[in-house]
């Protein structure tokens, strides 16, 4: 018996309203173990798609809830329609009994009813839950701490003496906006923004800030315009003054030459011992310009994930590296509509895909279709892990060149 059927049969879903927040907002509190700030909850509001909440009950009582965002997100050489899932949680007093598998189930029909968004995406509080439910891991990035060295970068890292460096507003996401675009353009991953996101990006809660500065902004340009920013604050450590931290929230750029300013700058405040980057891309060169890697400790974590909701309109959403013509044979027990023989073929042009009748090439788990999507996540590394199988010799190969993609998928922030 599939998910769907047992979710459903067992804690009714049903789509909450404005009278329903309170409850939304314990529930949250309940299975994230943390209280929200007032000011938070107020902002939470201007992105919030009120229709698009869910919760799940056990007669009168809300035990579980879900809600997504309508997300475009950047795909290999397009951009495509995606449900960003977030605010998942259940009750304490109700986990392992079915509640989450009741919500996701729900969700993922609605939106293939809906017929907009042919992926849903999510980052997962806990890795080990959402495989069952169609998710794959997509995308991946690395933290690192960057101890203070004003030669942390090697002396050959790209230089351009045309570029300045200027403080600016942090709350003037419109100064920053065409560099975040530049990059989304070129790297899957990426979600649009609009002013209600960007405000989302820039807000500043005091009560967030645990110590730290108000958020800082720093800007690397020429006479042409910018073409890099770092968002960041800073934490100073009063009982060891001058051994502050500098927390960096996004750092992006046109050019090489652009982020290695803003590298620099970063790791060579005064009274900062160190600089703390979150969510690194992995193929970001900051660890090729470091004059000693090991010491800012990289750490390796998953990201985003990905679940094809509509299949054939997901895979031709995307361009592919190489010409190919494969079929494959997708096990879906959440999606029945997905599951089954397609015939995928497309290109650097575009791609299309259609159910077929013919012998299948490669046979997967919608899970692992969702893990190389983006082009994060090599086929042949799934079938060297017993997840994909090769079924026509050769099919395998051109299917890892066509679904690559270079520079790697990354996702800037969470939602």
């Amino acid at each position: 018996m599939s998910a769907a059927s047992v979710g459903r049969r067992s804690w009714p879903v049903r789509t909450l309203g404005s009278e329903d927040r309170a409850s939304f907002l314990s529930v949250d509190s309940h299975a994230f173990g943390a209280t929200m700030p007032g000011e938070l909850i107020e902002s939470e509001r201007d992105t919030f798609e009120e229709a698009r909440g869910i919760g799940a009950y056990a007669g009168d009582d809300l035990v579980g809830i879900a809600t997504a965002y309508s997300y475009r997100l950047s795909v290999p050489g397009a951009v495509a329609p995606a449900a960003a899932v977030s605010w998942v949680g259940v009750l304490p007093t109700h986990r392992r009994r079915g509640v989450l598998s009741a919500l996701m189930a729900h969700q993922i029909h609605s939106v293939h009813e809906a017929g907009i968004e042919p992926l849903a995406i999510l980052w997962a509080s806990e890795p080990q839950i959402y495989g069952r439910y169609g998710y794959g891991s997509a995308t991946r990035a690395y933290s690192c701490t960057v101890p203070r060295d004003s030669r942390a970068l090697q002396a050959g890292v790209p230089h351009d003496p045309e570029l300045r460096l200027r403080l600016a507003d942090p709350a003037n996401w419109a100064l920053t906006a065409e560099v975040y675009a530049a990059v989304a353009a070129a790297r899957p991953g990426v979600p649009e923004r609009d002013e209600r996101w960007w405000r989302r990006a820039v807000r500043d809660i005091p009560a967030l800030r645990e110590g730290r500065s108000e958020l800082r902004c720093v800007i690397a340009e020429d006479d042409h315009g910018v073409r890099g920013y770092a968002r960041y604050a800073t934490k100073q450590d009063f009982a060891d003054f001058g051994a502050g931290v500098v927390f960096v929230r996004e750092v992006m750029a046109t050019d090489a030459a652009a982020l290695a300013a803003l590298y620099r700058y970063l790791f060579d405040l005064d009274l900062m011992a160190s600089t703390e980057l979150w969510n690194v891309p992995v193929d970001d060169p900051l660890l090729h310009w470091l004059t000693n890697p090991r010491r800012a400790k990289p750490v390796l974590g998953d990201a985003l994930y990905v679940r094809l909701v509509d299949l054939p309109r997901a895979l031709s959403s995307r361009t592919y590296a190489v010409e190919l013509d494969v079929v494959l044979d997708v096990v879906d027990e959440l999606c029945p509509w997905n599951a089954g023989r397609w015939r995928l073929a497309g290109g650097p042009a575009g791609g299309g895909c259609e159910r077929s009748t013919a012998p299948a090439d490669l046979s997967l788990d919608v899970t692992q279709l969702g893990a190389a999507y983006l082009g994060g996540f090599a086929l042949a590394e799934l079938a060297a892990a017993g997840q994909v199988s090769e079924l026509v010799p050769g099919a395998l190969p051109l299917a890892t060149s066509a679904f690559a993609h270079s520079p790697a998928p990354w996702a800037p922030a969470i939602f």
